[in-house]
């Protein structure tokens, strides 16, 4: 085996003017410009003006490339430098060192890697590295990445004598370009046979002078103190606050929901807003009591809207309300319907709404008759894409919405379908041919009863509409393929509409979802329904992304809002275990009410059992602190309208060779990035003469664009402001601000900062955190005599990934400035319970609040 383990450099460098012969000014600019972490994996990530753009990590595959797991962690920075070890066990390897950075632009990795026995054939191990070559912070200035002479490594020039190089001395077993793919680099440090022993290295990472060295999030938290997190903060069962007079009840008082524009009202003409959650899989099917429970906390907890997910999904949940037993899947389960009939009169009860998905996990079987059948059980028999082409797919997805919404619900008399309780449909969960499903017809797919319809038809629309032959069919690319996929879509879209309306339908429906990081090439079938439904999940440090160069999850939203067309947001998250995870709902509910978005829902209020958890559970929030402790103060700023709509929208409307011969998404569009923090933005979809059902829809009083990349955050300004001056994220620092006369937070990099609000200033020792204050009784905060405080940071499973969970404390002091009276502040404990009341001192109206540490909430009243 031949192992490269005795130096590898990494150097990011600049051969232009140092920093000693720059200007101040300039120096300051180029300071900004690249940036290097040390991750807690042992890996290192670059970014280029606060965008990622060179990211590692640890790769082995053992023979016949079966991927081995490889764990790397650093840990406690000390004199000597930052220890770090890693293991990868089926190769009986560990890892050893320290990082040292010897000069301020210079990190230095030494090795010890210790084989204890020999292994046979092993595929490689080693660093992968993924390069952003079209990273828009580089405006195209950057050239391909190319191998060094030797197999020495490989050099990435960025942009005028910058560039980035990796060299490994002695050269590695291999450096190449994963399938040519010049974005992907690996370096095999082993390859083929490895002997036992030892072997040592040096890695050097070296930036440009003018370059800094920043902290990873994991050391700006600082270690755990173990002892003071808070253990069972938030019941799983109990609400600590009441936020259900928000509700009216029953759900449906109003009639009807309907589009109408851009927006939902009821049919009264009340306007329709909708702060949601999801309730998916064996959730839907939990003991009747615990779901009547349940649905008492999701109103006190702030949510009038759930959606039943994962109700067909037969490959992993059970029951489901198709059974199971059969050799179709044409029938409903009736006792899991009950189940679902109980939980949509428990939900109605609380004035909670519900949104039906009628396709999500069904799997086809042999009895359902289908042609080329065989082609859907390898996708597991859920039949995603296929439906677009297989004429009895289709039908037999109409027969199931037909008994669905026919159904009548044993404890409300209602048929889903009259239910007015039922505010909205999906048609079929994230499935499209525009970019995720299409490849599955093209001839390599070993799909040939498919393939040939496809054939057929991409031939047949070419030849309609005068389209090359040649390219209609390269689903992969941007072109033809793009505008027929749509077509496909529509077919479909247009008879199952068509059918739900027989049918008597009178909500709201979704086709399908805008969803998995497509590009806006898959809006234009979308707007068949009546509603655009989007999905979109969050990363650690998503306040800290420099929106004119990098896209976070909010900006994949903002794209969505199609003119005249309301948005619903079906799944949104940041997930457990995501550490910043805490920051997400002000964020969300925030931004949603500024540009208007219709109805958000968090992915998932619960996917598991309504029962005492016993461990963690990434797709079940109602039990995890860091998510909803903050969700009633999420609630209020949404729901109440304590943040204003935007003053000015922006109508981006696109081209034809926008949106279907570019890649056109967030990231790749300033405009998108820029916009969705500030004002208002709608999108356009151009007319397509292959598509005349496609409606080219404008926003009343918008001002309106066609550059889709420009940026619209001034100059020299490292924070974006909404252009109501309600909301403000600096990026720099990783805070958001919200700052309204009835909820006012900050959130983020807060620790140490001085921060203000109109009426609180906060002065905050933990180093991230969320801080909301919301006003009860609906007054301006200085004049409230009720107010709800509620604080976040990072939540943690117990050992074991077991519960409780633990929350850490949110420490720190906060003045407000009041003329209620007498204050007085009583933390609310976890039971739902009010703490021992303090009363506060105070003069000039201004009161001083020192958190105890003790709560997720905390509750300020006058006397």
């Amino acid at each position: 085996m031949k192992v490269l383990w005795s130096a590898l450099i990494l150097s990011l460098s600049w051969c232009g003017a140092s920093c000693a012969q720059q200007k101040p000014s300039e120096k300051a600019f180029a300071r900004s410009e690249w940036k290097m972490s040390l991750l807690p994996d042992a890996t290192v990530s670059i970014s280029h003006r606060g965008a990622p753009v060179v990211e590692a990590k640890w790769i082995f595959w053992g023979a016949g490339w079966k991927w081995l797991g490889a764990d790397f962690s650093t840990g406690a920075k000390a004199a000597a430098g930052t220890a770090y070890a890693g293991a990868v066990p089926d190769l009986k390897l560990k890892f050893s060192g320290t990082v040292t950075n010897p000069q301020p632009n210079v990190l230095q990795f030494r090795y010890l890697m210790d084989a204890a026995e020999g292994v046979q054939n092993i595929t490689g191990g080693g660093l992968e590295w993924s390069l952003k070559t079209d990273a828009p912070s580089l405006r195209g200035q950057s050239s391909e990445p190319q191998m060094l002479p030797d197999n020495a490594g490989w050099t990435w020039p960025v942009a005028n004598g910058q560039a980035v190089t990796v060299k490994f001395e002695p050269p590695p077993a291999s450096v190449y370009f994963e399938r040519g793919n010049k974005n992907q680099i690996r370096a095999m440090f082993a390859a083929g046979n490895l002997t036992a022993g030892r072997r040592e290295g040096l890695m050097t990472v070296q930036l440009p002078a003018c370059a800094q060295l920043q902290k990873s999030p994991s050391e700006r938290y600082g270690a755990t103190d173990m002892a003071s997190l808070i253990p069972d903060a938030m019941r799983w069962d109990v609400a600590p606050v009441d936020l259900s007079f928000l509700n009216h009840k029953p759900a449906g008082r109003h009639g009807f929901v309907k589009a109408q524009g851009d927006r939902l009202v009821f049919a009264d003409g009340t306007p329709a807003r909708f702060w949601g959650g999801n309730i998916a899989a064996y959730a839907l099917f939990s003991d009747k009591d615990a779901i009547q429970q349940q649905a008492k906390r999701m109103a006190q907890l702030g949510y009038n809207l759930m959606r039943l997910h994962h109700h067909d999904s037969m490959a992993w949940v059970e029951p489901t309300v198709i059974d199971k037993k059969r050799d179709d899947s044409q029938q409903l389960d009736a006792a899991a319907m009950d189940k679902i009939d109980w939980l949509i009169k428990c939900l109605k009860d609380e004035g909670i709404y519900v949104w039906l998905d009628l396709h999500v996990g069904r799997q086809f079987k042999s009895g359902d008759a289908i042609p080329g059948f065989a082609e859907l059980q390898k996708q597991n028999g859920e039949g995603k894409g296929f439906n677009y082409f297989n004429p009895r797919v289709r039908d037999l997805m109409n027969d199931f919405a037909t008994k669905y919404l026919n159904h009548v619900n044993a404890y409300t008399g209602l048929a889903y379908k009259a239910d007015p309780a039922v505010m909205g449909l999906l048609l079929t969960n994230e499935n499209d041919v525009t970019h995720h499903f299409g490849n599955l017809m093209l001839g390599d797919k070993g799909n040939p009863h498919h393939n040939a319809l496809f054939h057929q038809q991409s031939q047949a629309f070419a030849a309609q509409h005068g389209l090359p032959q040649e390219t209609i069919g390269r689903t992969w690319e941007a072109g033809p393929s793009k505008i027929f996929l749509n077509h496909k879509e529509h077919e479909w879209n247009a008879n199952a509409l068509a059918h739900l309306k027989q049918l008597g339908v009178q909500v709201p429906v979704a086709t399908t979802n805008f969803w998995g990081g497509e590009a806006l090439w898959s809006l234009p079938a979308l707007t068949d329904g009546s509603i655009i439904d989007a999905h979109s999940y969050g990363e650690n440090e998503a306040l800290s992304k420099n929106p004119r160069y990098d896209a976070n999850f909010i900006s994949w939203i903002g794209c969505a809002q199609v003119a005249n067309k309301p948005l619903a947001i079906t799944e949104w998250n940041v997930e457990y275990p995501t550490t910043d995870r805490f920051t997400a709902p002000l964020y969300m509910a925030s931004i949603s009410a500024l540009q208007g978005w219709d109805a958000p829902m968090i992915y998932n209020y619960s996917q598991r059992p309504f029962s005492a958890p016993d461990r963690e559970d990434k797709w079940s929030t109602f039990f995890d602190p860091a998510l909803q402790a903050m969700m009633p103060a999420a609630a209020l700023i949404f729901r109440r309208g304590d943040v204003r709509e935007a003053q000015s929208t922006y109508h981006l409307q696109l081209s034809r060779e926008a949106l279907y011969l570019s890649q056109l998404s967030p990231s790749h569009s300033a405009t998108l990035r820029t916009l969705v923090e500030q004002s208002r933005l709608t999108i356009g979809l151009p007319q397509t003469s292959e598509l005349p059902w496609l409606q080219s829809g404008t926003t009343a009083g918008a001002k309106v664009l066609s550059d889709v990349d420009k940026d619209f955050i001034p100059a020299n300004r490292n924070y974006v402001l909404s252009d109501t001056g309600e909301l403000s994220r600096d990026w720099e620092r990783g805070i958001h601000k919200i700052d309204t006369p009835k909820t006012q937070s900050v959130s983020g990099w807060i620790g140490g900062e001085t921060l203000a609000t109109k009426d609180v200033s906060f002065g905050m020792t933990t180093p991230k955190a969320a801080v909301a204050l919301s006003s009860l009784d609906n007054l301006p905060l200085g004049q409230s005599k009720q107010i709800l405080i509620s604080v976040a940071a990072r939540v943690q499973a117990s050992a074991g990934a077991k519960m409780p969970y633990l929350s850490e404390p949110v420490a720190g002091t906060l003045t407000l400035r009041s003329n209620a009276g007498k204050l007085q502040l009583s933390p609310l404990k976890s039971d739902g319970t009010q703490g021992q009341a303090v009363a506060l001192s105070g003069n000039n109206q201004s009161y001083r609040i020192t958190l105890p540490g003790t709560s997720h909430w905390y509750l300020l009243r006058a006397d």
